[in-house]
């Protein structure tokens, strides 16, 4: 699944990752859906917005779920759309992370260690500036 990952930043990074994307709930009850791969645009800590051309409503009733292998680790997040906005023929999407399979502090490392390898020119006191970014 990992053609790139982690950080995913706005700043021009040509790097890509494909999660797969897969409903988990609707109305708070659990649902097993088909796995459609989509590509990740951006990801930090609290969000993450990707692209595809499936078209989700925004409403928080509706849960998703993304697998992706960041480096040796397959995390699972989940989240509610909280936007979506029509570009062509795909729709772009921004998701609030709701949950995942790691913890907060160890998903925000994975994120770190992936710019770091994927990003080796930037310093490593220096990874904070692509988050503000």
């Amino acid at each position: 699944m990992e053609t790139s990952a982690g950080v995913i930043s706005r700043t021009g990074n040509s790097r890509a990752l494909l999660a797969e994307l897969a409903i988990s709930q609707v109305g708070g009850e659990p649902v097993r859906s088909g796995v459609r791969k989509v590509l990740l645009i951006h990801m930090n800590a609290n969000e993450l917005e990707f692209s595809t051309t499936l078209r989700f409503p925004v409403n928080d009733r509706y849960r998703l779920s993304f697998q992706m292998k960041l480096g040796e680790k397959s995390i699972i997040l989940e989240g509610i759309v909280a936007s979506r906005v029509k570009q062509g023929n795909l729709y772009l999407y921004e998701l609030r992370i709701a949950g995942s399979s790691i913890s907060r502090t160890d998903w925000i490392r994975e994120l770190n260690e992936w710019l770091l390898r994927h990003q080796p020119a930037l310093p490593e006191h220096k990874v904070h500036y692509l988050y503000r970014n």
